[in-house]
């Protein structure tokens, strides 16, 4: 595959990947809004071009490496976001006088240092113990056994984990 091709499927991806998510999200605010057909329409919009997503996802990666390796880039992803990527980011949007999406990235730095600690501490478990995982629906905060009473990033209310 030439790398202009292997990137114009990284740009398919990429804009598949953010109508999925735009669709939930209008899904929810048409449920919001009472208006339940549009609202389902849009979810299934949304499941499909996840599907789409993952499809594509597929044929540009290629065949999977080796877990342990993609671990360890994993774990230096989530590093270089939470010492350089978010926090940089986040100054830039206060200095524009964004100050939300300033906060969000801190919070997202925050939580991003949390699955570079959970992700160390499963890659050190040789005894492959159990755990349940509960994700913050706000912040993408994960806290390991049961939820918080509130979300140490965002302060989300208990309800807002999923398992």
């Amino acid at each position: 595959m030439t790398q202009s091709i292997h990137s114009e499927m990284a740009e398919a991806f990429t804009h598949m990947s953010r109508k999925s998510a735009l669709n939930e999200l209008y899904a929810k605010r048409a449920k919001r809004e009472k208006r339940p057909l549009l609202s389902k329409l849009l979810g299934a919009v949304s499941r499909s071009e996840h599907i789409h997503a993952r499809r594509a996802l597929m044929y540009i990666r290629g065949k999977m490496g080796d877990l342990e390796e993609y671990l360890s880039q994993l774990v230096q992803s989530k590093h270089t976001d939470t010492a350089q990527r978010y926090p940089q980011l986040s100054e830039r949007l206060n200095e524009a006088g964004q100050k939300k999406a300033a906060e969000a990235f801190e919070q997202l730095s925050r939580v991003a240092a949390v699955h570079e600690k959970l992700l160390n501490a499963v890659i050190e478990d040789t005894a492959g113990g159990t755990r349940e995982y509960y994700v913050c629906d706000v912040c993408g905060y994960i806290a390991p056994d049961q939820p918080p009473d509130n979300c140490p990033v965002c302060n989300a209310v208990k309800e807002k984990f999923k398992p």
